[in-house]
C-alpha cells in the first residue's frame, strides 16, 4: 500500500554541502523540481535562510555521529518560489545519506508512526530554533547532547574513521523486493559485485532460516509508515553456507524501500 502523503527518496553525499547525487521522480509532486534540476546541487541551496544554522547542526550531527535513524522537519524551496514544510528521515550510510522525504503534516497518522519509530525527531521553528519531539524523554539537555559531535569537517569532508555500511533501494511493488540500487560499499563488506546484486530479489541474500521473518518485516514496511529494524544472516557464499550477521534499518516511500545495512556487533558476555 503506497503512502497517501506525497513523498520521495533523496541521496546526498556526506560532505558539509550535502550535494544531491540522486532524487526520485516523485520529488516533482512534492516541491516542483525535477530530479535533473536538483542532482549536483547542495541541499543548502533549498533551505530557508532563517533555518540554515539549525539544519547545519542537525546535518553535522547526523554525519559525525553516524546516525541510523534521525528525522527533521523544515522548510524547503518549491520551484514556484514559495517554501514547503517537509520532514526528512535520514539514514547515515558511510559515504552517503539515504533519505525519505514527506510533506509535513503533524496531524497525519503516518507522521506520528514515523516520529515514534525513529531514534529522534527535530522540528525547525520559523524563528530558526530547534525543537526535539517524538521522544519519551524530550528535554533541552537531551537535544543538546544529541547535537554534540566529537569530530569536525576537514575541508568540508569527513576526516575520521567510519563504521562500514552499505545501502540499497528496493522496488516496493514487486513481491520479492527487487534490488534497484546498491552502494559500492557492498563490494568491500560482502565481497559481491554491485552488478551481481542489481535486479535480484533482496531475499536471495537472506539465509533460509531468516527469510520468513525478513519478508514479513518488508511487507510491514510497505504497508505502514514505520521505520523497521531487522537482524539476519546475509549470504556470503551459498555453496559453502557462509553468512555474515547484519543489522538493517528500512524506510518506506512511494518510490521504493530504503535499506541501510551494517555488520551486527559481536557481543561477549564475561
Amino acid at each position: 500500500m503506497a503512502n497517501n502523503i506525497p513523498n520521495y527518496i533523496s541521496i546526498y553525499d556526506n560532505t558539509a554541502t550535502a550535494k544531491f547525487i540522486y532524487v526520485s521522480e516523485s520529488v516533482t509532486e512534492v516541491i516542483g523540481w525535477s530530479p535533473e534540476e536538483m542532482v549536483g546541487k547542495g541541499a543548502y541551496e533549498f533551505f530557508h535562510p532563517a533555518e540554515m544554522g539549525a539544519l547545519t547542526r542537525v546535518h553535522s550531527a547526523n554525519v559525525m555521529n553516524e546516525k541510523m535513524s534521525s528525522m527533521v522537519a523544515y522548510r524547503t524551496l518549491h520551484k514556484d518560489g514559495h517554501y514547503v514544510m517537509v520532514e526528512t528521515l535520514v539514514h547515515y550510510c558511510y559515504d552517503v545519506l539515504m533519505c525519505t522525504n514527506y510533506l509535513y503534516d503533524p496531524m497525519d497518522v503516518g507522521h506520528k508512526i514515523r516520529s515514534n519509530s525513529v531514534d529522534e525527531m527535530f522540528v525547525v521553528k520559523e524563528d530558526g530554533s530547534l525543537q526535539l519531539i517524538g521522544a519519551w524523554n524530550d528535554s533541552q539537555e537531551r537535544m543538546q547532547k544529541s547535537l554534540q559531535t566529537k569530530h569536525r569537517w576537514i575541508n568540508d569532508r569527513v576526516g575520521h574513521p567510519q563504521e562500514p555500511r552499505f545501502c540499497l533501494i528496493l522496488n516496493r511493488y514487486t513481491e520479492d523486493s527487487t534490488i534497484v540500487f546498491v552502494s559500492q560499499m557492498a563490494e568491500k563488506m560482502m565481497g559481491v559485485q554491485c552488478d551481481q546484486v542489481l535486479g535480484h530479489s533482496f531475499l536471495d541474500f537472506v539465509s533460509d532460516r531468516d527469510t520468513t521473518v525478513v519478508q514479513q518485516q518488508l511487507d510491514m514496511a510497505k504497508g505502514s509508515d514505520m521505520t523497521m529494524r531487522m537482524r539476519f544472516e546475509w549470504i556470503i557464499d551459498k555453496d559453502h553456507s557462509a553468512t555474515e550477521s547484519v543489522e538493517a534499518i528500512v524506510g518506506s516511500s512511494n518510490d521504493g524501500l530504503v535499506v541501510v545495512i551494517r555488520l551486527a556487533p559481536r557481543m561477549t558476555i564475561v
